[in-house]
């Protein structure tokens, strides 16, 4: 096919092609460039579905539900049994179930820590939280 004298030569055409090609794209670039100001970005972003992650996130929700939610006052008395504070935990509507609390503070080892007192609560807190509260 190719004899061994022919291949430099067409390594060096294929070399002087690509120079070529490259100076004629220099100085006669078929680009066209524009400047864009901030909010022609913005609009032309917008247009192809993208938005800033402030307007994305809706916040008025999580806004109402913190005004919504408000403290519940717990007070437990002396002679109190663990079952006793976990039940009126339930009916408060502060935990999602009286049982689940007291196996959970059982299985902390808290079922003896939990000191009498007034005790401000806030509704679905989680249980590490209420423990937290009512052994300190």
């Amino acid at each position: 096919m190719f004899s061994k004298n022919k291949f430099p030569y067409i390594v060096l055409g294929l070399g002087i092609g690509i120079l070529l090609t490259n100076i004629i794209y220099v100085f006669n670039p078929v680009v066209e460039y524009k400047d864009y100001s901030e909010a022609e970005i913005v609009e032309l972003a917008s247009e192809l579905g993208m938005v800033f992650i402030k307007e994305s996130i809706d916040t008025s929700d999580i806004k109402d539900s913190k005004k919504k939610q408000e403290k519940i006052i717990l007070i437990v008395e002396e002679g109190d049994s663990l079952g006793d504070v976990s039940n009126r935990l339930f009916e408060l509507g502060i935990v999602d179930s009286a049982e689940r609390f007291h196996n959970y503070a059982k299985e902390k080892g808290l079922e003896r820590k939990i000191r009498i007192g007034t005790y401000e609560l806030m509704p679905n807190q989680n249980y590490d939280d209420i423990l937290d509260i009512l052994t300190k």
